[in-house]
């Protein structure tokens, strides 16, 4: 391996190392969310026929959260450190990826990028970072964010493989189980239910 190519290859490692724990919070932050929907609202009655304020503020920091998370990953500003902007240094340097990958299959994960993420991205541009007032972005659906999540991920998977030579998994691991705190009742007795929430 010629000192370039090592070069090369540590400055991979750093950046998915850095990558990689913005893709960890991304998967955790959406096991815990569809947890709590799964779990605990659609398996209760009388959550599922009810309006909540918390609920609609939960479900728009959720889905606010992801999106900017799905825009910060799939940046193309050159000046910030992307996995989009990654894989097109990576593209830049064909020692890195001769005799695994071609040109094509590069350029295919970042059509594949833009193809499951851009309404995410748009959204954020548009309405999250600031409120355009001829906004044309449409609100991404739950699927939209899943479908960006997944990709990501996977994507993410197969550079750390192509540049390390490993698969890594994203094993999410709790120090306590992440629903453990809907057990018992959050409010006391001297909670507002006592005065029928006036």
């Amino acid at each position: 391996m010629t000192p370039t190519t090592e070069n090369h290859k540590q400055r991979a490692a750093r950046e998915l190392n850095e990558l990689w724990d913005e893709v960890m919070e991304l998967a955790t932050d959406h096991d815990i969310y569809w947890k709590v929907q799964h779990e605990v609202i659609q398996k209760n009655a009388r959550l599922l026929s009810m309006r909540s304020a918390f609920f609609d503020m939960m479900n728009n920091a959720y889905a606010h959260s992801m999106a900017s998370r799905v825009r910060r990953l799939t940046d193309r500003d050159q000046r910030t450190l992307s996995l989009r902007t990654m894989i097109e240094w990576v593209m830049k340097h064909p020692d890195l990826w001769r005799g695994k990958l071609t040109p094509r299959d590069l350029k295919a994960d970042l059509v594949l990028l833009d193809k499951t993420c851009n309404k995410v991205k748009k959204y954020v541009d548009q309405f999250v970072a600031h409120h355009d007032r001829n906004s044309s972005a449409a609100v991404p659906t739950h699927r939209d964010l899943n479908d960006a999540v997944d990709t990501i991920v996977d994507v993410f998977r197969r550079y750390h493989v192509l540049l390390t030579d490993s698969d890594i998994e994203p094993v999410l691991q709790y120090l306590g189980h992440p629903l453990a705190i809907f057990t018992f009742p959050w409010l006391g007795t001297n909670s507002p239910s006592d005065r029928g929430f006036d």
